[in-house]
């Protein structure tokens, strides 16, 4: 078994369709069966089976099937982030490299001073809302910006807070609350609220628990497709109060909301990076903290 096939491997069980996972891995259809084939062979085993009871959904993988993609979804990632560190590294002779991500609601502050580190070359990476660990594990970002609610913790994180700010609710520029100096959750029970997504924790930004909660999609991703079906009449949404000192614009409204605890915005890397390089720029941005 090889990593190539690995990869096969993880593009079939995600696609759940040779024919998509083929076009996805920018190889032919008989060659990726041909790959899984030969892999099956050498570990003696089925790794995926036709869906009798329902055809259209696609393959499923066996027990053996589903083991082996955890497996190999591992090793990939440990790769990918030992190719990245060794690249950055490889182009680096007197000079400290660390990829910081940051989502385009990260405080523009926090960005600029990242920036400013003496003797340390950032490369700034933006990165979707949710995307961050799997940024982090990877190793396309050694650090990284991260909003949560106050006193979250993760035990594969380092995690230094920054600041914080209120939450507050996003309407479109006519709407009854847009131009209300505060509201409550009561008054916001009943109102479409934009799917935030998969970011740390969903349910604080949908302002869980709450009565009257109805959410609508596609999830948004960046600040600016949240602010841009917001304008469209598509719903609501939560976000933070430095998104609203960053992107007041004509059409929408922001307006904090009672009730709901603050945000943070924070630095985090995974605990198990302890190389001189990360760790001395995370310790270095920490005492930026102005909690």
């Amino acid at each position: 078994m090889d990593l190539r096939q690995l990869r096969h491997l993880v593009g079939v069980a995600e696609a759940r369709s040779f024919t998509v996972a083929a076009v996805r891995l920018g190889i032919s259809q008989p060659a990726l069966s041909q790959s899984i084939a030969r892999l099956e062979r050498e570990l003696d085993c089925t790794l995926f089976v036709r869906n009798k009871q329902n055809p259209g959904t696609g393959l499923l993988l066996t027990p053996a099937g589903a083991t082996l993609v955890a497996d190999a979804r591992g090793i990939l990632d440990a790769v990918d982030r030992a190719e990245s560190r060794a690249r950055r590294a490889g182009h680096a002779v007197d000079t400290v490299r660390v990829a910081i991500g940051f989502a385009s609601s990260t405080p523009r502050a926090l960005t600029r001073a990242a920036l400013a580190i003496p003797g340390v070359e950032v490369f700034p990476v933006q990165v979707e809302w949710g995307d961050d660990h799997a940024s982090l594990v990877s190793g396309r970002v050694d650090l990284a910006f991260l909003q949560y609610p106050v006193g979250w913790a993760a035990a594969e994180y380092a995690v230094v807070g920054l600041a914080r700010a209120p939450r507050v609710a996003v309407f479109p520029g006519g709407h009854r609350l847009a131009g209300r100096a505060s509201v409550t959750v009561d008054d916001i029970a009943g109102e479409p609220i934009l799917d935030p997504g998969v970011g740390v924790d969903r349910g604080f930004w949908l302002g869980e628990p709450r009565a009257g909660l109805v959410v609508v999609g596609p999830a948004v991703r960046t600040v600016e497709e949240m602010c841009a079906f917001v304008a469209a009449g598509r719903g609501m949404a939560i976000t933070s109060g430095f998104v609203a000192d960053q992107y007041r614009q004509p059409g929408v409204g922001f307006v904090p909301i009672e009730g709901l605890g603050p945000v943070e915005v924070g630095l985090v890397r995974l605990r198990e990076d302890v190389r001189a390089e990360v760790v001395g720029v995370f310790e270095e941005l920490a005492g930026l903290s102005v909690l």
